[in-house]
């Protein structure tokens, strides 16, 4: 009885330390590789005639950690000034148009660009983070109140506000709702504190503001 006793919580013992140190060590070792994946790939962009790094080594013996990214991260904001003009916009338009219209390419690069649209625009679409009854009475629902409601709906209903409710773990799908301002909540969480509680399924919790 003692032997089995002990063999118990030595058992317990593993079991509950193995798995805290699984918990904690998880998402540090998640962050370094997406991080190093995300620094290795934003590298290999830069080609190797523009790459400082590939002459280095013979000019004074050894590479630069990092250097890839500092380029790459110039290059970016480089792009994101040109396009962000008349002229720019203008070829970005016409490349949406040709790219489009090539059958598989044109699928994939509508839905990666629709889900950059749709999270670089979050911030300003969604007006307020907003607690809701919803699907019924007595049960309540995270939603983005994305501004009054316009045009046949206004004039049949008044006071309406359109509120988007996103969908566990999927934030980008959901349900377009028409409430009365009287029937919601405003919450004082910030759309990026209210993304990450509904991604979780409620386990992070945003501080009180």
């Amino acid at each position: 009885m003692a032997l089995e006793k002990k063999r118990s919580k030595f058992t317990s013992f593993i079991r509950r330390y193995f798995f805290t140190g699984l918990l904690i060590s998880a998402p540090i070792g998640a962050t370094i590789y997406i991080t190093k994946f995300i620094v290795e790939f934003i590298a290999g962009l830069v080609p190797d005639r523009f790459n400082p790094n590939g002459l280095l080594p013979e000019i004074i013996g050894y590479r630069i950690p990092g250097l890839e990214l500092i380029i790459s991260f110039l290059s970016f904001i480089l792009i994101g000034l040109i396009f962000s003009t008349l002229f720019g916009r203008s070829i970005l338009g016409y490349f949406d148009t040709v790219i489009s219209r090539i059958p598989l390419a044109g699928s994939v690069y509508r839905a990666i660009k629709q889900i950059t649209e749709t999270f670089s625009s979050a911030d300003a679409a969604y007006q307020k983070v907003v607690l809701i009854e919803y699907p019924r009475k007595g049960i309540y629902a995270i939603g983005f109140m994305t501004g009054e409601t316009r045009g046949e709906i206004k004039e049949k209903k008044d006071e309406m506000v359109n509120v988007f409710v996103p969908t566990t773990p999927n934030p980008t799908s959901g349900f377009l709702l028409f409430f009365r301002k009287d029937d919601i909540v405003e919450l004082n969480m910030s759309v990026e504190d209210a993304i990450k509680l509904v991604v979780s399924a409620g386990m992070v919790v945003p501080p009180q503001k």
